[in-house]
């Protein structure tokens, strides 16, 4: 069976507008051709859900509960995960703690302890 293959650039099969390229749960994600330029546009979905829901773990958590050696503390939206990442915060132990600790993060806490 003889196969012909055609290469393609991106600006050939995008010419012009923007375009959806992925859509899921947590994020859509844009491609737009504006002349000889190609930007992508990240797009993160609300995450007002993970918030309440984090706000009734923290309002039902048992501080003298019996707990075992995993305790979850936080809630992070997938996008900062990403962004705490880039910024070298998830491979430094000390540092997302630091994080995670501040109070300008506390909404994504489920508990009043302190890492």
């Amino acid at each position: 069976m003889n196969e012909e293959r055609t290469t393609y650039e991106i600006g050939d099969l995008i010419t012009h507008g923007t375009f959806c390229i992925y859509s899921g749960p947590e994020k859509t994600i844009w491609l737009t051709r504006d002349g000889d330029q190609m930007y992508e546009t990240v797009q993160w979905k609300d995450f007002r859900a993970m918030l309440d829901q984090n706000a009734k773990e923290a309002a039902t958590f048992n501080v003298h509960g019996n707990h075992g050696s995993i305790v979850k503390l936080a809630s992070v939206p997938i996008g900062l995960r990403y962004e705490w990442s880039k910024e070298g915060i998830i491979d430094d132990p000390d540092a997302l703690k630091r994080r995670l600790n501040d109070s300008d993060n506390a909404k994504f806490r489920v508990n009043n302890w302190r890492i």
